[in-house]
């Protein structure tokens, strides 16, 4: 009984001693990490790279789109290929279904 409230105790107290230091840790860190985002050097860098994004954005939403067109004439390819495939047809690799596969 005398070593569980010993135990105790000394979980109690580095649970406060750990807390105060880790609290103030925290607090030092947080106010470092303010004082570096509030940096005019930092703050130009955030609005060239916002700048650069606003100028790359639509390019890249449209690589995007072309790459997902195609991924999705490659599923429609590969769907018509494995419908073939299961119905016996004698149709070509590659080919479109005379039906969609919806009806």
């Amino acid at each position: 009984m005398k070593g569980k409230l010993l135990l105790a105790a000394g979980i109690g107290i580095g649970y406060v001693l750990g807390s105060r230091a880790g609290r103030q840790s925290y607090e030092s860190l947080k106010e470092r990490a303010q004082e570096l985002w509030n940096d005019p050097k930092v703050q130009d860098r955030v609005s060239d790279i916002q700048e650069t994004v606003k100028e790359k954005a639509p390019v890249v939403q449209e690589q995007a789109e072309q790459a997902l067109k195609t991924a999705g004439d490659e599923v429609k390819k590969a769907g018509g290929d494995m419908k073939s495939k299961m119905s016996g047809d004698k149709d070509q690799p590659g080919q479109t279904p005379a039906k969609d596969l919806h009806g």
